[in-house]
């Protein structure tokens, strides 16, 4: 009788242990992923998707982090070095490729046994057209989760931190960079709700790295020009993501705004290579001497933007990264000065180092022709 009361008691207690639900993730592709549990061994397509996992995980960013398509020094050489000083372990994480999707190693992936794959919808590394590298890894048991920051980064920029949450159990701590975002940009319409008049911009990709002129259009930053409130007019002519244009149509066009998106570095800057630096190791003043020795070709001598003062540039990984709400306000007060003098996108990136990262934002991101800008 005692037995048939203890084996009561314990089935009680059975039951009454509240079951573990399943962690159910729509990614940005639309796909439902379930996972059993937070992600504790997982992979990222790109080793500049570091950053953000410091956004959404507090303590150690890349514990867990068990291989990289490449390194984090590819793209971001000082916050690798920041975070092999902080997190030693780091310099272990494995490469399962390189540079691109192409050099990809499916069978190096399963043998990293992550539960998740975190890649990009399109970025340098497997994307959502690479089914058969996602029936594999599928099949191996492995989790793929699609985030994006690089393809439409004003609708999915948020929604990818919302599923980084999720994916980690860090759904509060993504919360707080959501409301960051959201608030700067709700500001930024409700200024512009009223605005009539749109400077006509040109977008300018890598300023000095290729043949003039690429520019953005209608994916990466190029839809952050309507949203800062002006006329983006490489879109107009050759909608995509990016597009090659001539000198001449520049000149034609002579937008009101030119903005370049700076791919050069310090160690460029100070080769002497005419490309224009932004980022880690440039100083406000190394950075204008880099846009001003760049404008000095005729074609842009020739501009309205640059004669007025309206020549700028912005860091050119602000691309592919949630960092991107400091470009969106850069661009507003660049294309509407007056109506955004009291908005500050290097205290923006100040204050997100501050409150959300383990390690330093160094060097100048945004530079203007314009001293007072």
């Amino acid at each position: 009788m005692k037995s048939i009361r203890l084996l009561g008691t314990c089935l009680l207690f059975l039951f009454s242990i509240p079951l573990r639900a399943d962690i159910r993730v729509t990614d940005i592709a639309g796909r439902e992923v379930v996972l059993q549990q937070p992600a504790q061994r997982f992979v990222l397509s790109e080793g500049r998707y570091v950053l953000t996992l410091a956004l959404v995980r507090p303590g150690n960013p890349v514990q867990g982090l068990v291989g990289m398509m490449q390194t984090i020094g590819w793209t971001y050489p000082d916050l690798e070095e920041q975070i092999f000083r902080l997190y030693p372990e780091a310099k272990n994480i494995a490469l399962f490729g390189a540079r691109d999707e192409s050099s990809v190693s499916v069978e190096k992936i399963i043998d990293l046994k992550p539960d998740v794959a975190i890649f990009g919808v399109q970025d340098h590394g497997p994307g959502t057209g690479n089914a058969e590298l996602l029936r594999q890894l599928e099949a191996a048991g492995i989790k793929v989760v699609f985030i994006d920051f690089r393809m439409d980064p004003l609708q999915n920029t948020t929604r990818s931190i919302a599923i980084l949450g999720q994916v980690f159990g860090t759904e509060a701590r993504a919360q707080s960079f959501i409301d960051l975002y959201a608030g700067k940009r709700a500001l930024i319409e409700k200024r512009l709700a009223d605005v009539k008049q749109r400077p006509s911009v040109f977008l300018q990709v890598h300023p000095g790295r290729f043949d003039c002129c690429m520019a953005m259009a209608d994916g990466m930053l190029g839809p952050f020009v309507g949203a800062a409130g002006g006329r983006n007019i490489a879109d107009a002519v050759a909608p995509g993501p990016t597009s090659q244009h001539t000198a001449e149509f520049l000149l034609v066009e002579n937008p009101d705004v030119w903005i370049g998106t700076a791919s050069g570095t310090a160690m460029d800057f100070n080769a002497g290579k005419n490309i224009v630096a932004l980022g880690a190791g440039m100083t406000a003043e190394t950075a204008r001497k880099s846009l001003n020795r760049f404008i000095t070709a005729p074609e842009f001598q020739a501009l309205d933007a640059v004669k007025k003062g309206r020549a700028h540039a912005l860091w050119h990984d602000f691309y592919n990264s949630p960092l991107n709400i400091a470009a969106l306000e850069a661009m507003a007060k660049w294309l509407h000065p007056a109506l955004f003098a009291d908005i500050d996108p290097e205290k923006t990136l100040v204050d997100i180092d501050a409150q959300l990262l383990p390690f330093e934002l160094n060097g100048t991101f945004f530079v203007s022709n314009n001293p007072l800008q």
